[in-house]
């Protein structure tokens, strides 16, 4: 997966696919597919040809929970 650059996106949309998730989070992918399965983020067919999106405000709460937890009860169930 690319690196995205902020100077090429001057303001975050409101949904993003994989990697603009990765960017903008910058989170390991192993954590963005826990959130996956715990439901915490979700990725849906609605993007250009059937890509898949996920709302910039789940990313967020994803986010702000991440950084409520203890770092020892994270488990990313690889």
């Amino acid at each position: 997966m690319g690196a995205l650059a902020l100077r090429d996106l001057p303001d975050w949309p409101a949904a993003m696919n994989r990697d603009a998730a990765l960017a903008y989070t910058g989170v390991a992918e192993a954590q963005l597919r826990a959130w996956e399965r715990t439901g915490k983020v979700q990725f849906r067919a609605r993007g250009p040809r059937g890509g898949a999106l996920a709302l910039r405000s789940d990313l967020d709460a994803a986010l702000a929970h991440l950084f409520s937890e203890p770092a020892e009860d994270m488990d990313f169930g690889d």
